[in-house]
């Protein structure tokens, strides 16, 4: 059965991931999710604050991209206030 792929299954996985800060999703590929988690890590290696959100309700994701957009847009916000 040498090159045959009977029973392997690939998944996809909808992935948010921090870089430098900003909040980024996209659909990953893999036959668990640690390897689609891997395989966005070998993408994007600076990518942190993995989360799996394919069986997740979209309003709980957008939630989240909200409240971390209002984090940042605080952060900036304080950072402006400053003198310099």
């Amino acid at each position: 059965m040498e090159g045959h792929s009977e029973g392997i299954q690939v998944h996809k996985f909808y992935l948010s991931y921090r870089i430098n800060g900003e909040v980024n999703t996209g659909w990953f590929y893999g036959t668990h999710i640690r390897f689609a988690k891997d395989q966005l890590l070998f993408q994007q290696p600076e990518a942190t604050d993995l989360m799996d959100w394919t069986y997740e309700k979209s309003e709980d994701l957008r939630s989240y991209l909200l409240k971390q957009n209002a984090s940042k847009l605080s952060v900036m916000m304080r950072l402006k206030e400053q003198p310099s």
